[in-house]
């Protein structure tokens, strides 16, 4: 979530919307957004299914790794940036431009 969640105003006046996805409990994941601050929605995979689906669950452990994508209007995804790492993330500036181009 990090710089997104920074900028989640900025991001819904340009009409770019974000969710986020989490293996945590549905409860953990309602305190964390609270915690945070963010406004968006924090969307919960306890079986990690859908995390698995979009590539990101990490073998042999109970987390997905950091990844960000812009999804079209019609559900298909237009970008995607796997990280690394847990503060591996793409900058705002890229993820707008390519929901940019996404419309």
């Amino acid at each position: 979530m990090g710089v997104l969640a920074e900028h989640q105003d900025a991001l819904k006046a340009e009409g770019i919307g974000i969710a986020a996805i989490s293996i945590d409990g549905e409860q953990d994941s309602v305190s964390l957004a609270q915690r945070l601050g963010v406004e968006f929605p924090l969307l919960s995979d306890p079986g990690a299914t859908v995390t698995r689906q979009y590539g990101v669950k990490m073998q042999d452990e109970d987390f997905a790794v950091p990844a960000t994508f812009v999804v079209r209007p019609d559900r298909t995804i237009a970008w995607s940036y796997i990280g690394e790492v847990t503060p591996d993330r793409p900058a705002v500036d890229v993820v707008r431009e390519e929901a940019r181009k996404a419309r």
